[in-house]
């Protein structure tokens, strides 16, 4: 889809997928507080 997109608008495959990276990103931080992660601890 990337590719398509870069085709399309003149732009490069990886500015979209960039894009998509940092919404995901952005997605998941918003939703931080709800995660159930446990710190490891190093021996």
């Amino acid at each position: 889809m990337a590719i398509r997109l870069s085709i399309a608008f003149d732009t490069s495959a990886e500015s979209w997928l960039n894009q998509q990276s940092q919404y995901e990103l952005w997605h998941a931080e918003q939703h931080r507080g709800e995660l159930q992660v446990k710190k490891l601890v190093t021996a």
